[in-house]
């Protein structure tokens, strides 16, 4: 096996390929062989490419996927091409090989088989979440005997900037209206709410919790339930998926929301505040990209937009 010594010091098991990477490494006729590949293999079987995973003799290797399950699991890293289960594809010519290996594995048993596991996997899980629903509505009634109830679970979110301000911000700004009071509101309101984000994850990650109310710092006991000395109460785990219901900043984007926290920090004139909030726009657009436009990027951490990925688009263009 001739795996490419070079892809395996570039990236050791301390360094995962980014998405990027085959790109980077390859020459451009190599990258377009494998782009044609992929999409040979998409179109014909359905497979995608992906997964990245460190074997120590190899290095990092990928995979072809069905239904988000690996299907070929041995796909190596050459200097000028690929390695699938010991066929080499170097060039367009050997396709023809790769695809009838491909045609001739039981691609369809595997997928009958994965389907019949996701069903008893979603029965097992309903059967699970319906007894640890049960648990947690017996635990929270007996919790709401020692505590005001009215006083459980009261959360206080920073909240999104809405989407007229800052499309309005952006019109002003390149119209050479600097509007100071509005410049603020939009740049305090996405730091308030970068900042909650980014402390309240740093408490959660030692089970902590600051009290909505009074900002006392609580550790959360084995059994989840917070009282605060100011009388309001939580439940852990419920805290938590109010932080992640709520679009509160994801860890994905956690190391620029921390830039534009410095950043807006650092401020002193209207000039300082545009280029802080246009630095996270600007992140933003680049989170958006990479996740190939999905849901749950970084933007909408932040604003409050029925088309989010579409404003951050056309804010990033003005």
């Amino acid at each position: 096996m001739n795996i490419s010594t070079r892809w395996k010091e570039l990236y050791d098991k301390g360094h995962r390929p980014p998405p990027t990477s085959l790109q980077d490494f390859w020459d451009a006729e190599t990258r377009q062989m494998f782009v044609e590949f992929c999409d040979l293999i998409g179109n014909k079987f359905g497979l995608i490419f992906g997964h990245r995973q460190y074997t120590e003799k190899y290095g990092w290797k990928f995979k072809f996927f069905t239904d988000s399950s690996p299907f070929i699991n041995n796909i190596y890293i050459l200097d000028d091409g690929i390695e699938m289960n010991k066929i080499v594809i170097k060039s367009r010519d050997d396709f023809k090989t790769a695809v009838d290996y491909i045609a001739s594995l039981p691609l369809q048993e595997f997928r009958a088989k994965l389907k019949e596991k996701i069903v008893r996997r979603n029965e097992n899980q309903r059967e699970r979440s319906k007894r640890r629903m049960e648990r947690e509505r017996n635990a929270k009634n007996e919790f709401l005997k020692a505590i005001d109830p009215a006083k459980l679970n009261k959360f206080v979110w920073s909240p999104r900037i809405s989407e007229n301000k800052i499309r309005k911000l952006y019109e002003s700004d390149a119209k050479m209206i600097y509007d100071d009071k509005l410049v603020d509101e939009v740049g305090y309101t996405l730091y308030a709410r970068c900042l909650q984000g980014r402390d309240e994850r740093l408490l959660a990650n030692e089970r902590k919790l600051k009290c909505h109310h009074c900002g006392e710092i609580n550790l959360s006991p084995s059994n989840d339930r917070i009282v605060c000395s100011c009388g309001y109460a939580y439940i852990f785990y419920e805290y938590m998926r109010s932080f992640n219901k709520n679009g509160m900043p994801s860890r994905s984007a956690t190391p620029f929301f921390n830039e534009f926290i410095k950043k807006w920090e650092a401020t002193k004139t209207y000039a300082d505040k545009m280029m802080a909030i246009d630095y996270v726009i600007h992140e933003c657009h680049m989170n958006l990209l990479a996740g190939g436009g999905k849901r749950g990027f970084a933007g909408g951490n932040l604003i409050d937009s029925k088309n989010v990925g579409e404003l951050i688009l056309s804010l990033a263009y003005k």
